[in-house]
């Protein structure tokens, strides 16, 4: 069997002189998040962003090989100062997601911040201010294609998607049948949704640097109740999404009904 390592190269040296042919063509840099190259075998959790943040038409971004890539972001391995707690300039969106996945905000190498266990990226490695919405059409399509890859290459056991039309951006972006991608809203009127990307338990909700819905609490319970509703004791086995979604629902009914203040 091939090791993790050498799949996610073999992936990187596909994609990234694309990535610099497009980077030139619109002259827009790009990078990934976390680093690739130290991926474990057996991922817990991925965490999906649209893009890096960042000024389209800035300036290009040429690497030299693909190793250059699964390096990740420059500044990754300073957005936790010495003492453990979140540098400023990573506080507003790594503060988010660690509360969104129920954590506080300190560094945790043993599960969300073990960069073999938890894989942080995004839609597209091409940056913009205001993520698909500024982002060329082109960036976005070539960026979803490979990061459809990435999850089918790696199976993650849970994923995370920052943003709202995530679920969305995946379906419009992907040339491919979309058998693979599936996902519903649970309450009528919130955003956020749950699905599967190739069999993976998936959930989609805000970013942690837009509007929260509900509380600072409420997205962190609904991928508890998520997570748990997915749970059949039954190896192997996976409920029909709409029976998850249905679950959801009745124990959030159950709480108003039987839950006092």
């Amino acid at each position: 069997m091939v090791a993790m390592n050498d799949r996610i190269k073999s992936w990187a040296e596909k994609y990234v002189p694309k990535f610099n042919e497009l980077s030139k063509k619109y002259h827009t840099t790009y990078y990934t998040q976390s680093p690739l190259n130290v991926v474990g075998e057996d991922v817990e959790t991925m965490i999906i962003g649209i893009n890096p943040k960042g000024c389209p038409g800035g300036g290009e971004t040429v690497l030299g090989s693909a190793d250059d890539y699964l390096k990740g972001n420059s500044t990754w391995e300073k957005r936790f100062l010495d003492d453990g707690t979140i540098n400023p300039d990573w506080r507003k969106f790594l503060s988010g997601a660690h509360t969104f996945l129920g954590y506080d905000h300190f560094y945790h190498p043993e599960s969300i911040d073990n960069d073999q266990r938890t894989v942080w990226t995004n839609l597209t490695p091409f940056v913009s201010e205001n993520g698909n919405n500024d982002s060329p059409k082109e960036l976005m399509i070539e960026g979803v294609k490979s990061i459809l890859e990435l999850i089918d290459i790696i199976k993650p056991k849970y994923i995370v998607l920052l943003g709202v039309d995530a679920f969305k951006q995946l379906k419009n972006n992907s040339d491919e049948s979309d058998s693979f991608i599936e996902y519903t809203h649970v309450f009528s009127n919130r955003k956020a949704q749950i699905g599967r990307i190739f069999n993976i338990p998936t959930v989609c909700v805000a970013h942690p640097s837009r509007q929260w819905e509900v509380s600072n609490k409420f997205i962190s319970v609904f991928i508890f109740l998520h997570r748990m509703s997915e749970i059949t004791n039954k190896r192997n086995k996976m409920f029909p999404l709409s029976v998850v979604a249905d679950n959801m629902r009745k124990e959030m009914r159950l709480w108003q009904e039987r839950v006092l203040i």
